[in-house]
């Protein structure tokens, strides 16, 4: 079934609470995710909600270059263990990738 256009930001807004809720408690960016997915409450895929922020907003893509248009070498997000990260990678205020809290643990708090 297709979606309208912007409907996976409704649904990051509609569960924004329990996101920053699992964030808070130490829960990765990506278990908040699947465990969002597994109970049916987004649709999206991964990928589109990392590009969201902990206020509902999407990132900025990164500029292309502005003679030619095509991505240069330094417009390109560093790969992990290289020092850098992709969209998802740990900044002030941004999802971790480090589990905090166990599963057990997180069904203990739900």
């Amino acid at each position: 079934m297709k979606k309208n256009r912007g409907y996976a930001k409704v649904e990051f807004l509609a569960n924004l609470a329990e996101i920053k809720e699992l964030f808070q408690k130490g829960c990765t960016k990506r278990y908040i995710y699947d465990y969002l997915y597994k109970k049916g409450k987004i649709s999206m895929t991964y990928i589109h909600f990392c590009r969201f922020d902990l206020s509902g907003n999407i990132k900025k893509k990164k500029p292309t270059s502005p003679s030619t248009g095509i991505r240069t070498a330094s417009a390109l997000p560093a790969l992990p263990g290289n020092g850098g990260g992709g969209p998802c990678s740990r900044q002030q205020d941004t999802f971790s990738m480090e589990n905090k809290i166990t599963e057990e643990e997180l069904d203990e708090l739900t």
